[in-house]
């Protein structure tokens, strides 16, 4: 992995998820072919998850169980957003996401 993270300094951020404990997959199209890769975390009443499109297209959002998408950030600067989702309290905390974004017909990810 180091030769990857020297290649691509961005994967850096992926590897510090691993490292706190996310699972990452691939994402396959309908021919199984490579799509992307998608990292998540999963707690008691929630889903954190970030998916990798390519070195310029990731998605982050927060999903409660029950409730839906409660954070969603679409953009190309994985640090960023990788960021911003791993700092978000926990859903019964003080200044956690609570409002349920309601899905857009116009939204894939």
């Amino acid at each position: 992995m180091n030769d990857s993270v020297r290649r691509y300094p961005e994967l850096a951020e992926l590897v510090r998820l691993k490292d706190a404990g996310w699972v990452f997959r691939p994402l396959r199209d309908g021919r199984g072919e490579l799509a992307g890769l998608v990292g998540t975390r999963c707690r008691q009443d929630f889903t954190d998850a970030l998916f990798v499109f390519d070195r310029g297209h990731f998605v982050g959002a927060r999903v409660l169980d029950g409730d839906g998408c409660v954070w969603l950030k679409d953009g190309g600067d994985l640090a960023e957003i990788a960021r911003e989702l791993s700092a978000l309290p926990e859903p019964d905390a003080p200044g956690a996401p609570r409002l349920v974004r309601r899905p857009s017909l116009l939204w894939t990810p």
